[in-house]
């Protein structure tokens, strides 16, 4: 486990926004991530969570996948994660490897908060 914070959980009335904090989103990283979001999640039920990816320039394979696990957890709850602030390079890589058909990516918070008032 790193020294530094891997993310912080932003208040929000509507979803559980999580802001990512590394520039890099390593194997250790992605495992710290994917256990914090699981234990946010679970003290705030229900709602939407939503990863803000926006800091991240760089998140190889298993970041990737940690990513989908989190997202199939999700799923399986009936619960929505929705990925938001993806860089163009990060963007392409979840293009390129067909992630886009099982992660739910928007452009940022706006766009996610819109769809959720157009759904309910």
């Amino acid at each position: 486990m790193s020294d530094e914070t891997v993310s912080e959980i932003k208040p929000h009335d509507k979803v559980l926004l999580v802001l990512v904090l590394k520039r890099i989103l390593d194997e250790p990283s992605a495992r710290e991530l994917a256990d914090g979001v699981l234990t946010a999640a679970a003290e705030i039920p229900k709602i939407p969570v939503v990863l803000d990816l926006s800091q991240v320039r760089f998140a190889p394979s298993v970041a990737l996948s940690s990513l989908v696990q989190l997202t199939n957890s999700f799923k399986f709850d009936q619960r929505q994660i929705v990925i938001i602030g993806l860089d163009r390079r990060l963007r392409e890589t979840v293009r390129v490897t067909q992630l886009h058909r099982v992660l739910r990516i928007q452009d940022n918070l706006e766009q996610v908060l819109a769809r959720i008032d157009r759904d309910s």
